[in-house]
């Protein structure tokens, strides 16, 4: 082979590669969105068991979670970029690093506040907007226990972001798939009151839900503390100490 075909095939090459390495990332990171809807749509289903009204109420109080939800979701993922910048710097410290990480979880902190007031108003926000009192009550009801979901949510957005930067999204996809399962569960307990637990109703989906986002945080925080890659970083070493500069 000439030099000058060789020349030619070095950027095909080095193309199929970075797609090759982008695709790598991706596919695991696009079937941990999957696993995050699933989780919604397996709460849908099992409301629906217990009666039109139910699901109805289900369905308003979901879609005013996720109004807050997304906006504060919005915020949190400007962590991704910044932490993928310290990890592109030639000389990157790992404590520089570890500061980025440390103040996404303070800022989900910050974000949760005011949705969880938020949502404690669910049933009054509801009847505000000209919806039935009884659906509105049920969604309140519903609301007051999801909403407890949202910053071990935003935690465990925090993280994956930090370990998919680092090449790593295989864990996010195994953990929110068990986050599944466990949350199918958790309704088929504290919905329908099985296992010698009473029967919560659309309560129990709610309360299912934030204990399998709950979970979804633990799991990545035991893979950032025990893998070695991770570990070195010592993400939640000295927690309480801030450095907001870094939001400017």
């Amino acid at each position: 082979m000439s030099a000058i075909e060789a020349g030619a095939r070095a950027p095909e090459n080095l193309w199929r590669q970075e797609i090759r390495a982008t695709l790598a990332l991706a596919w695991p990171m696009v079937l941990t969105n999957l696993g995050q809807t699933a989780m919604t749509a397996t709460d849908v289903m099992m409301m629906g068991r217990l009666g039109p009204d139910t699901l109805a109420s289900g369905a308003l109080g979901a879609n005013l979670y996720f109004m807050p939800l997304i906006f504060g979701l919005g915020l949190m993922l400007a962590t991704s970029p910044m932490i993928a910048t310290e990890l592109g710097r030639r000389r990157y410290s790992v404590r520089d690093l570890r500061r980025t990480v440390r103040q996404g979880l303070w800022l989900a902190i910050l974000i949760s506040i005011p949705i969880w007031l938020v949502l404690w108003h669910g049933e009054g926000i509801l009847l505000a907007m000209g919806q039935e009192p009884a659906l509105a009550h049920q969604a309140g009801i519903y609301l007051r226990w999801l909403e407890w979901a949202v910053l071990p949510f935003y935690f465990y957005i925090v993280l994956r972001s930090f370990i998919s930067a680092l090449e790593r999204p295989g864990w996010a996809l195994v953990i929110v798939f068990v986050a599944v399962a466990c949350n199918a569960f958790f309704n088929w307990v504290f919905m329908f009151g099985n296992l010698g637990v009473p029967s919560m109703g659309i309560a129990g989906s709610g309360l299912a839900t934030s204990l399998s986002s709950t979970l979804m945080f633990i799991g990545l925080a035991a893979v950032v503390m025990l893998e070695k890659k991770f570990r070195r970083y010592r993400l939640f070493g000295r927690f309480w100490r801030s450095d907001w500069p870094r939001f400017k």
